[in-house]
């Protein structure tokens, strides 16, 4: 009965070991809405010392996006719910979101910002 187990077993993790294989990246998500944040700078060490290349952040915080300056860690920012309905409607709105958040941060951070979400 137990070598029967194993081979279940085996059976079972070929598929997520061919998985883990094809992923291009580690990544985690990051929110700043917590009772004890820790500061920008020691998350992003954390991020680089376990090997994360990819981040989502759940908003464009400003001192998170600048301690991921020049980290090589790419970044996806998300768009605040409460900011989605007004850049829906209004073109000016999102290119001065855009602007504040994010072309800040590329041009003047080097923040290797892939995606908006």
């Amino acid at each position: 009965m137990g070598f029967l187990k194993g081979c279940v077993i085996i059976i079972i993790l070929i598929p997520f070991l061919c998985w883990v294989e094809l992923v291009g990246g580690i990544g985690a998500n990051w929110g700043t809405q917590s009772s004890h944040p820790l500061p920008p700078e020691t998350v992003v060490k954390l991020l680089r010392d376990n090997g994360i290349q990819k981040v989502k952040l759940f908003d464009a915080d400003y001192g998170s996006l600048r301690a991921l300056g020049k980290s090589g860690i790419e970044v996806m920012v998300g768009i605040p719910n409460d900011m989605l309905a007004t850049m829906a409607s209004s073109m000016k709105a999102a290119e001065k979101w855009v602007s504040k958040n994010v072309s800040e941060h590329l041009n003047n951070n080097n923040v290797n910002i892939r995606v908006m979400l």
